[in-house]
């Protein structure tokens, strides 16, 4: 099958390719791949954070990664308002305030479905209504 020839701004005529990757690679394959290479992107990422030449953005950013990697990312919490920690009523409140979001959100699209066919209604029986007029005229003269 040939390949289909595209031309580019200069007019120079290019092959058209798709980049597949091999089928055969799955997700573990990959992240054995990229695992593979660890050591070599540690040293890059140390090598970075000992650089005088480095910006100091560059530099905090290699370390953070390095921190990151060695000891896990830092846990956020979540802000309460009265200064303490978020404790299981607060869960199981958070839990009900996103189920009755979601049932109000059901209901609001029934709402638009209902208004919809309320509407198309309307509109047939006035439609049909004027058929029914216009007929009750002709038959009427």
């Amino acid at each position: 099958m040939p390949i289909p020839r595209l031309a580019n701004l200069s007019g120079r005529i290019r092959a058209k390719r798709k980049l597949q990757m091999p089928k055969s690679k799955t997700i573990i394959e990959i992240r054995s791949l990229a695992r593979s290479h660890t050591r070599t992107a540690l040293n890059v990422l140390v090598g970075i954070m000992r650089s005088k030449d480095a910006t100091a953005a560059a530099r905090v950013s290699a370390a953070n990664a390095i921190l990151d990697r060695g000891w896990g990312k830092a846990t956020q919490t979540i802000e309460t308002g009265d200064d303490r920690p978020l404790e299981l009523v607060h869960r199981i409140e958070l839990r009900a305030d996103f189920q009755h979001l979601r049932r109000w959100r059901k209901s609001v699209e029934q709402a638009q479905s209902y208004t919809f066919k309320a509407v198309i209604t309307i509109i047939a029986a006035g439609f049909v209504g004027a058929v029914w007029l216009g007929i009750k005229v002709m038959l009427g003269k």
